[in-house]
């Protein structure tokens, strides 16, 4: 009886260290990748401007949109990717406006026409449940 206090006793030892550094372990992944969805975003509207002399009237132009590349035809995005703050599904929803309009924190993305920038349709600032990223505002990334 007292082996097997022993034996659970250092189970719950070594559960108790691992355990803490798996809580939030999600929640950075997806910040993570909906920020590097994002700097993507940023960097094909930039190419767009230059292959095509003018910026995007909607996200949706690059993904319909094509340019040559090494005589090869491709789209600028194959497709619109997610934010993953707003849920756990993600959201590609885009939506165009200007600047000056207020965020409507319906998740997915807000293309600018005004400025040609792109941010995440999240305004409130995160919870605590985000760790290190909590009371940051997503539209700001």
């Amino acid at each position: 009886m007292i082996e097997l206090l022993i034996v659970i006793s250092i189970i719950a030892i070594l559960a108790a260290a691992i355990i803490p550094n798996f809580i939030g372990f999600d929640a950075e992944a997806r910040i993570a990748a909906t920020k590097s969805n994002l700097d993507n975003l940023r960097t094909r509207i930039t190419l767009f401007r230059s292959k095509e002399g003018a910026y995007p009237t909607s996200l949706d132009d690059l993904v319909n949109r094509t340019y040559i590349d090494a005589g090869a035809k491709k789209p600028y995005l194959q497709r619109i990717p997610s934010e993953l703050v707003s849920s756990k599904k993600g959201s590609s929803e885009s939506r165009v406006q200007r600047s000056d309009d207020p965020l409507t924190s319906d998740g997915g993305w807000v293309y600018l026409t005004d400025t040609a920038e792109v941010v995440i349709n999240v305004d409130e600032p995160l919870d605590k449940s985000w760790g290190d990223y909590a009371g940051q505002r997503p539209s700001k990334w």
